[in-house]
């Protein structure tokens, strides 16, 4: 198996540019339809006919991590499953025809995985070295496929959440340090996931050690890690602090405010009940845009890029049930 050159060095006159971002990588190996792993200074993707099959980063729990993490199956039986079946890449069939997972539970849990860990390599700024090695196949086989185009949505989707939460993404790295009142009864935040997330930080786990400890997703550790911050809990900076901006200016539709998922929301491509058309006022984010954070430099967002319009209607539902498990449990 060799490895394709650096994907910034151009070949020939007749290529097209050089890709400056991860995005701009992934695309062009899409419009190749090439079949192959892009390692990144912060994982990597793996590739079957240009579309995203598996995701891995240092930065998020694998499906490894929280299966045993959880004692669905045991280290030492995943090590031997992993060791006989994962060089066919056969693994996830195996899983599934011993009966260790319904199919469903795989793909839920694989495609959580993948974007999970999808979010951190996609999302790191320019620079560092990507690498392509072609015809790389994933010890786990081929479960599902995403669309590129789609996953660089995705990413972009939970930066602007991460952002609107508390746009100081020096958090997301740092080990997570809590303030000493955080610990009193009447400082402790709302939601079991946010205190369980406080009883664990001592000063030296970062979020990516967080999350596998407690055998969460990357993201939704991070993201909750950003909200305890803003919430006064955590030892940030506070000038970061995000400033609220007069609704009639606030970017990315009418009355400012990002776009919120609603329970029940359809998966039309019409907008879902508490969103409005473009044009249209929208009362009640109108009255939400005074305290929702924003940043002045976001792009617009428009219904038709909402996260609930995608073309697959199974993916659609387990991107749902993904969403509802982070934003509940």
């Amino acid at each position: 198996m060799t490895a394709a050159p650096p994907l910034a060095q151009p070949v020939g006159r007749a290529e097209p540019a050089a890709p400056r971002t991860p995005g701009e990588a992934v695309a062009l190996l899409a419009a190749r339809r090439a079949t192959g792993a892009l390692h990144g200074p912060l994982g990597v993707l793996h590739l079957v006919d240009g579309q995203v099959a598996a995701a891995e980063s240092s930065r998020a729990p694998g499906l490894a991590d929280l299966l045993t993490g959880c004692g669905r199956i045991a280290p030492e039986a995943w090590a031997e499953l992993l060791q006989r079946h994962g060089p066919q890449g056969r693994l996830a069939e195996v899983l599934v025809e011993r009966q260790l997972l319904t199919r469903g539970e795989l793909e839920l849990g694989h495609l959580g995985t993948l974007f999970d860990a999808a979010y951190f390599v996609l999302a790191d700024p320019a620079g560092g070295t990507w690498r392509f090695e072609s015809d790389a196949r994933h010890w786990l086989g081929t479960v599902a496929l995403v669309d590129p185009a789609r996953l660089g949505r995705e990413v972009e989707r939970r930066r602007r959440l991460l952002d609107g939460i508390w746009p100081w993404p020096q958090l997301d790295t740092a080990p997570v340090r809590p303030v000493e009142h955080s610990r009193r009864p009447s400082h402790r935040p709302p939601g079991r996931r946010r205190r369980e997330l406080l009883d664990h930080a001592d000063g030296r786990r970062t979020p990516a050690d967080l999350a596998r400890l407690l055998g969460r997703s990357g993201f939704g550790v991070t993201a909750d890690v950003r909200r305890l911050a803003a919430a006064g809990l955590l030892d940030a900076p506070r000038h970061a602090a995000p400033t609220a901006i007069p609704p009639a200016t606030a970017p990315g539709r009418p009355g400012g405010g990002l776009h919120r998922r609603v329970p029940g929301a359809t998966l039309r491509s019409t907008p879902a009940p508490g969103f409005s058309a473009p044009g249209t006022p929208d009362p009640a984010a109108a009255g939400a845009a005074a305290t929702a954070p924003t940043r002045s430099d976001r792009p617009p967002t428009t219904a038709a890029a909402h996260p609930l319009t995608v073309p697959d209607p199974d993916i659609a539902l387990l991107t749902r049930v993904r969403d509802l498990l982070e934003a509940r449990l």
